[in-house]
């Protein structure tokens, strides 16, 4: 009559085991790693990158210039609480801004205003659409929109061949103001653990060329 009385016991103890051999299988469970992404961005105080200017037709024909651009990273700075990097990229035509302040955000570039400048991974979603003006607000020049394209596109600079992808800025201009082409780009070039290793610069409406940078050296620190 006794044997009862020792088994009982004996199964809560077995049960209580079970339940902390239990819990401490699922407290050993590990934490998910965060996904890493590719820096294609290089956003670090005293990266810089030298291009060459080159002189591109219409028909894409690019003639080189003796015009070299210094770009690079002069500071980090805090701007609502998040740590922003300013960039200094000269522009040929001012008063048009040679300084911007961005950050990467997962695999995204952003700007201060929260402007999408890059992505390593998403091509699907327009960053940004708008329309450009003339003298009045009646005259529209062009429609602007700006995207990811070209995943994993070679391209050749004075530096070498890269794989890159495309920030591109496209210009599909009204009737009146496309005798120079229609539509227009801006393409800027990022390859993964260099930067940006080539970039259209800003153009008039009137003039089917393009100026464009094109890498020539880079450091990043």
């Amino acid at each position: 009559m006794k044997k009862p009385q020792i088994l009982i016991p004996l199964i809560i103890l077995s049960c209580f085991s079970l339940m902390v051999i239990s819990c401490k299988d699922d407290d050993d469970d590990p934490a998910p790693t965060p996904t890493v992404y590719d820096n294609y961005a290089q956003l670090k105080v005293g990266n810089y990158w030298i291009y060459q200017r080159f002189d591109v037709d219409s028909s894409g024909n690019a003639t080189p210039t003796s015009v070299f651009d210094s770009c690079y990273v002069e500071k980090d700075t805090l701007i609502n609480n998040l740590t922003y990097f300013k960039m200094v990229r000269p522009n040929p035509f001012p008063p048009l801004p040679s300084e911007s302040y961005l950050r990467d955000s997962v695999h995204y570039t952003v700007g201060v205003g929260g402007g999408l400048y890059f992505s390593s991974q998403d091509f699907i979603i327009v960053f940004d659409a708008s329309y450009g003006f003339g003298s009045s607000s009646t005259d529209t020049i062009y429609k602007v929109t700006k995207k990811m394209t070209d995943k994993d596109w070679f391209v050749t600079v004075p530096l070498g061949g890269f794989i890159t992808s495309n920030y591109k800025i496209n210009y599909q201009m009204f009737p009146v103001w496309s005798f120079a082409g229609n539509p227009r780009a801006m393409n800027t070039r990022y390859a993964k653990n260099v930067g940006i290793v080539s970039e259209t610069l800003p153009f008039f409406a009137s003039n089917p060329n393009y100026l464009e940078r094109r890498l020539v050296r880079f450091h990043l620190n």
